[in-house]
């Protein structure tokens, strides 16, 4: 949800923030951000209220992102998502974000599940890899900017990405039903 490169420009390499107006540059970014999705300026992928929802039907749901916890809750809300999740976890809730295991850990325990109980849907190369050491099963929905060669996903290319989530998602319930 925030470039990288913006993090990297307002953090330090300790993640300390370099400075205050460093830190109201950032505070101002996610004002913007989070007036943009409150206008409709831009939203969500295609398909993912629909997938959080159906999620929500078969279990709990939990948020994780990078991204500033206000931002986090005003995508969530302007969406309609939020009513479906139980927890959100965002990279100020943890000494060590994405790509560590730390914020998935976060949100697997204020859920009450393990980790080896919970399906995590990524988009990126960090989450990816946060969720797997992590030791859920991950579902990769790279975005269309995402390289997958890079991520190791060449061979996930789906023609309906939709379509695959939500009988990953299926599935991943009647696994677990099966294994209780």
């Amino acid at each position: 949800m925030i470039d990288m490169t913006l993090l990297a420009t307002v953090f330090d390499l300790d993640g300390a923030l370099v400075d205050s107006a460093a830190t109201r540059v950032l505070s101002e970014c996610v004002d913007g951000m989070a007036d943009a999705i409150a206008r409709g300026t831009f939203g969500l992928r295609p398909g993912a209220a629909d997938l959080v929802a159906l999620a929500g039907e078969l279990g709990a749901v939990g948020l994780v992102s990078e991204a500033p916890r206000r931002y986090v809750r005003a995508a969530a809300s302007a969406s309609g998502i939020l009513r479906h999740v139980q927890v959100v976890v965002s990279g100020e809730d943890v000494a060590n974000g994405k790509p560590a295991p730390d914020p998935y850990l976060a949100a697997a325990r204020r859920l009450g599940l393990g980790p080896a109980q919970c399906l995590a849907v990524e988009d990126s190369g960090p989450g990816i890899r946060s969720a797997h050491a992590a030791g859920m099963t991950v579902l990769a929905i790279p975005g269309a900017s995402a390289d997958l060669d890079a991520l190791g996903l060449a061979a996930c290319r789906a023609a309906d990405p939709r379509a695959a989530a939500k009988a990953m998602c299926r599935l991943w319930v009647d696994v677990y039903a099966l294994s209780r």
